[in-house]
């Protein structure tokens, strides 16, 4: 080979390293992307939904060493109402429970706002590695109506009785859901995500004892011609929430919007 082609060889392998170099160098420094998600869980737990969504503003900064992240959204995972069997006792002295016209219905929820903070590194040009975290995003919502009555509530029975009572308890806090994955460049402007996700929540079910509360007898024909033992509405100091943590996985796939 002349000294004449080893030159041109020789510049055209600098000029490609220049330019990848220039490459490199513009995708340095801040970014910012639209994320849109969507998990899966193979258990439906605490009557939600298996299936959840996700939206967020992603912040980037590249640097030699990866990409570092904050992005700021939000998480939502509904749940269908269920009705939760009726348990317990009453007190000695009145009657039992009459299940065939007593029941209570339920809805969870788990949403809000949450920040996610991430590292990011590649692995060629179109695959790279994150991990991450998940803060906030599980605030839990517990919607629950019962009403709850003795056997021959409707006949002259003292010893009969009646519970209502109903509430919308929240649980808060922020929890945090790490989670890893991989992502997939598509184009220059968009790619794609898929992590493995531990959800991480305080989840809420209210406790009812029947026929705890302080009654009154009922003894008002024109508002109720039944002469049984209600209570004031939720009026049960015996009652109380159930609090339990959670930490269940979730598989997510998210797309990119780079612009």
């Amino acid at each position: 080979m002349s000294k004449q082609r080893v030159s041109r060889f020789g510049q055209g392998l600098l000029a490609v390293a220049l330019a990848t170099g220039m490459l490199e160098a513009q995708e340095l420094g801040f970014s910012k992307d639209l994320k849109i998600r969507t998990a899966w869980a193979p258990e439906a737990k605490d009557n939600l939904r298996q299936s959840s969504l996700g939206f967020g503003l992603n912040f980037a900064y590249t640097t030699s060493a990866g990409t570092y992240a904050a992005e700021l959204g939000y998480y939502y995972k509904t749940g269908d109402t269920f009705i939760e069997p009726v348990a317990g006792t009453p007190p000695l002295g009145l009657d039992p429970v009459d299940l065939p016209n007593s029941g209570d219905s339920r809805r969870n929820q788990l949403d809000g706002l949450a920040l996610r903070l991430s590292f990011a590194r590649k692995m060629n040009a179109d695959w790279s590695w994150q991990a991450g975290v998940m803060l906030g995003g599980t605030r839990f919502k517990h919607e629950y109506f019962g009403d709850v009555r003795g056997q021959d509530w409707i006949e002259s029975n003292p010893t009969s009785w009646r519970d209502t009572y109903s509430g919308t308890p929240v649980e808060g806090g922020i929890k945090a859901s790490p989670y890893a994955g991989l992502s997939w460049k598509l184009n220059g402007h968009s790619s794609l995500e898929v992590n493995l996700m531990l959800l991480n929540y305080t989840a809420l079910s209210y406790q009812h004892k029947p026929g705890t509360g302080q009654y009154a007898l009922d003894t008002d024909p024109e508002s109720d011609p039944s002469v049984g033992r209600i209570a004031p509405h939720n009026a049960f100091p015996s009652d109380g929430l159930v609090k339990s943590n959670r930490l269940v996985p979730h598989l997510e796939f998210g797309y990119v919007f780079h612009f």
